[in-house]
């Protein structure tokens, strides 16, 4: 009797031990679905730190998942009063962001930029005390201060000396225009800044503006030779390359939105054919007339972005930042994944 008992057992158990695993074997579906999964992984393009910019008030910009590890909150400039204006909570804003944020400093003005700057001047701790003090509950400043002029580079960089041992071992990072070559003066040294500062945001970005020819925002070729000589005297793991989010448009026309001397107002007339006046109550003159005109626009989809990316990313570059959030299109961060 105990001998079938025994063999009952023995065969409950067996059979509970083959549905057990049988039950956790993956169906072909199944398989074919975690194989397209990690195929999808591997074609991702890794960086050690992906940044990416938010304004204030677009908080809500920030995409529930992304591959950014810093966040570059974009607050208000430096007002007139060159006072650094209070910086909103951080766990308001950014409840679910779980990465480094980095307040951003910037001004508007080379005057005040010039003052500010300016060690015989009160102004200047008087920022830097502001800078560190709304800095309390994030993890450290970068300044965005483009209109450094180059006789002020060695306030500037004294400037951020001070700036970083008052911040007592939050991050320090400067967003700086984008150099092919080392200028014979300048205050945005690449190699001095890289002496102080823990990152360097290098902005490869706007070869073309607003006023400029019509062209591309950053041509391949252009940023090639700025992240190759900004590795030449950057150390590597400081280097992070500015990528942009926008287009830009031209026309070819400027007709519009300008002050004419009063003389060529005859031969504008003549020249659009203008047969229609108006006069309004007051005695003000005006009149109106269409013009033809042609816009060129020179733009990015996800592949050109992606293959930027992948270019710095073949040439040994680790970090990215992006000008910014909310201008993308969303399926772009599919493309993006951190270095383990």
């Amino acid at each position: 009797m105990s001998v079938n008992k025994n063999k009952l057992f023995l065969f409950l158990l067996f059979r509970t031990t083959a549905l057990f695993f049988a039950s956790n074997i993956p169906t072909q579906d199944e398989i074919q679905n975690q194989k397209i999964q990690v195929l999808e992984e591997d074609t991702k393009l890794r960086f050690r730190e992906i940044w990416g910019y938010v304004m204030i008030g677009e908080e809500k910009s920030l995409p529930a998942q992304t591959p950014i590890t810093d966040l570059g909150y974009f607050v208000n400039a430096v007002n007139n009063f060159s006072e650094f204006v209070p910086v909103p909570n951080r766990q308001e804003r950014f409840p679910n962001f779980n990465g480094r944020i980095h307040i951003v400093s910037s001004v508007d003005s080379k005057a005040q930029t010039h003052l500010l700057l300016d060690p015989k001047l009160p102004l200047r701790n008087k920022i830097i005390k502001q800078l560190v003090h709304e800095s309390k509950d994030y993890d450290g400043v970068q300044i965005d201060w483009e209109l450094v002029m180059k006789d002020d580079d060695e306030n500037f960089w004294s400037f951020l000396k001070t700036l970083k041992k008052k911040l007592k071992g939050k991050m320090l990072t400067v967003a700086i225009p984008a150099r092919t070559k080392t200028l014979e003066k300048d205050a945005y040294n690449y190699e001095k800044l890289s002496e102080i500062v823990d990152r360097i945001i290098v902005m490869a970005y706007d070869e073309h503006w607003s006023t400029s020819a019509p062209g591309p925002v950053a041509s391949m070729a252009w940023c090639k030779r700025i992240a190759d000589y900004s590795m030449s005297v950057i150390p590597e793991e400081k280097l992070v390359m500015g990528c942009h989010f926008y287009a830009r448009a031209w026309n070819n026309e400027d007709v519009g939105r300008k002050a004419y001397r009063m003389f060529k107002i005859d031969n504008i007339l003549k020249e659009n054919k203008v047969t229609a006046f108006k006069k309004s109550s007051d005695g003000d003159l005006s009149f109106s007339f269409d013009k033809k005109t042609k816009v060129t626009v020179f733009y990015d989809t996800i592949d050109s972005t992606v293959a930027r990316c992948k270019m710095y990313r073949d040439l040994g570059i680790g970090s990215l930042a992006f000008w910014r959030v909310g201008q993308e299109i969303p399926a772009f961060w599919n493309e993006l994944a951190v270095s383990n």
